[in-house]
């Protein structure tokens, strides 16, 4: 597996996120447990409301997912049963409309909040539409949960520890390359690094019309006397093998943890070449968030 770890340049960055002003920051949640302890456990399979209409912010936190503030989930999202889900009859509809970019008009954001921990996995099933557009002249977007903490560091902040971290699914190219886009200190680009998933030496794409599985684990670096021992480590798996693994990162210098799942997916991008050439959807399912890894069912019997 190639570990390649690389830097967005401005072009990209533009592609990936608007600015960080654009987003409310969430407060940090209640201190949970350390690695290894029983910790917040969440799952959600989209079955219980009717289908047909959005999933709203009331709906999710009946499945215990709380949020302060969402973009889309009221107008861009569908319970839907015309669609076969992962599992069960339903899964969650998110829409791309055709010429739209940027979490106001394009896909759905929600911070869910997490009791802080040093670590945490997060599962999703995805389906990209058989038809999905990856963009116009440009293509880039983010896809699905990622996760987060403290004030979140992204949209070309400097990330100097006191300030959070973020780390999120993203597609890029026309090809639809998945890839992870993520924020800690000494990023080596102004925007952030990412790295792409990889499987037998070979580049993992979003497969359009298919459900897959990615499951993403961030684990928040030790600090010592205020310094950040460079002890953190993102995993990603792909289908239930491992399809990348950055380690020797540095987080924090300070008590931030994983305090939310952060729902953040849209296409583009700050200009119209990356918009859609016509209405485009993701489905997800079967979505689990837990500091433990024997609560995620696609890793288990895994390496």
């Amino acid at each position: 597996m190639n570990r390649r770890r690389l830097t967005l340049t401005a072009a990209m960055a533009v592609a990936l996120l608007a600015p960080a002003a654009l987003y409310p920051q969430l407060a940090s949640g209640t201190t949970a447990d350390a690695v290894g302890k029983p910790g917040t456990y969440l799952t959600n399979s989209f079955e219980r409301p009717a289908a047909g209409g959005p999933y709203t912010l009331d709906e999710w936190a009946k499945e215990g997912f709380t949020a302060p503030w969402q973009e889309g989930m009221d107008t861009r999202t569908l319970v839907d049963d015309s669609e076969p889900a992962r599992s069960g009859d339903k899964s969650l509809r998110v829409l791309y409309p055709q010429g739209k970019i940027g979490p106001a008009d394009s896909g759905a954001q929600a911070p869910f909040k997490l009791a802080k921990a040093r670590q945490y996995y997060v599962s999703q099933w995805v389906k990209f539409d058989k038809n999905f557009s990856w963009g116009t002249v440009y293509n880039a977007g983010k896809v699905g949960i990622g996760l987060a903490g403290g004030a979140s560091c992204s949209g070309g902040q400097v990330c100097d520890g006191t300030n959070g971290f973020s780390s999120r699914f993203i597609w890029r190219l026309s090809t639809g390359e998945a890839a992870l886009y993520y924020y800690h200190m000494g990023h080596e680009g102004q925007y952030g690094d990412y790295v792409t998933l990889q499987q037998d030496g070979k580049t993992v794409h979003w497969p359009k019309g298919e459900w897959v599985n990615v499951v993403q684990r961030v684990r928040v670096n030790t600090v010592t006397d205020g310094q950040a021992n460079p002890d953190g480590e993102i995993e990603v798996f792909f289908n239930g093998k491992s399809a990348a693994k950055v380690t020797g990162l540095r987080f924090v210098t300070n008590d931030d943890q994983v305090d939310r799942a952060y729902f953040s997916s849209f296409a583009g991008g700050a200009t119209w070449e990356f918009a859609p050439q016509h209405d485009s959807y993701i489905w997800y399912d079967d979505i689990t968030i837990s500091t433990n890894r024997a609560d995620i069912p696609e890793l288990k019997g895994r390496p």
